[in-house]
């Protein structure tokens, strides 16, 4: 009985110094997705905005596109987004599923519908919640704290294409960064929403975020082992 007893208590010793050691792994700043508790400015880049469609009115077609440089998925959950219309910013919160997925890019457009909103794919529909001015404008996506991460001002664009980022420095694009698109979309207006722009970027300043330690994996899974192991001798 003793015995048993002892073997008890040095498995859940184990257990319990494993666990241990596995929660300070998982407290470590490197994490399977940048969100908004740990996306930095440098992180997130807007590659294409179509302030003055042609082939449809602006409340239908304006669109604007979001690049994860990383090899990392970014989660724009509970981001905000704005810009300005006269002296008024509007801003909308991003709520739910906008996760941008390694390398790839990711659509937010006013209308969602391909039959009115000029044939392009969005992938998370605004509304009215903001509008684009076809002079000069600008448009940023902050944090919920307030801390900008990306913003993007454009200079009288051309109607019915694309502005697309060319050569920039992040977190702050200026009108001199965007070039205007040459590839044409759905009805005919020109732009290339979720895929790579007609030219090809040139991007500076870029933070790169930390990557997850093989050893962090490798304490979980030593974690569960021992949980298992527990578990079959105390049955036994």
């Amino acid at each position: 009985m003793k015995n048993g007893l002892n073997g008890r208590h040095a498995v859940r010793a184990l257990v319990t110094s494993t666990l241990a050691a596995t929660a300070l792994a998982a407290a470590a700043p490197a994490s399977a997705t940048l969100n908004s508790n740990s996306l930095l400015p440098g992180q997130l880049v807007i590659s294409e905005i179509m302030v003055d469609p042609t082939k449809v009115g602006d409340a239908s077609g304006e669109w604007f596109e979001v690049f994860n440089p990383f090899g990392i998925a970014i989660d724009l959950n509970g981001m905000v987004v704005e810009s300005q219309t006269g002296t008024t910013v509007e801003n909308f919160t991003i709520k739910g599923n906008a996760i941008i997925e390694p390398g790839d890019y990711f659509v937010f457009g006013r209308n969602a519908n391909t039959a009115t909103n000029g044939g392009l794919a969005v992938d998370y529909a605004w509304g009215n919640a903001i509008s684009f001015g076809n002079s000069t404008d600008f448009l940023r996506i902050e944090r919920p704290d307030g801390q900008i991460l990306v913003q993007a001002n454009w200079s009288s664009p051309a109607a019915g294409r694309s502005i697309e980022l060319r050569n920039g420095v992040v977190p702050a694009f200026g009108p001199g960064a965007f070039g205007s698109s040459t590839v044409a979309y759905g009805l005919g207006d020109f732009g290339t929403p979720g895929f790579a722009n007609s030219a090809p970027m040139n991007l500076a300043g870029l933070v790169a975020p930390p990557v997850p330690e093989p050893e962090t994996y490798a304490l979980m899974a030593m974690g569960l082992g021992c949980i298992g192991l527990a578990r079959r001798r105390n049955r036994r």
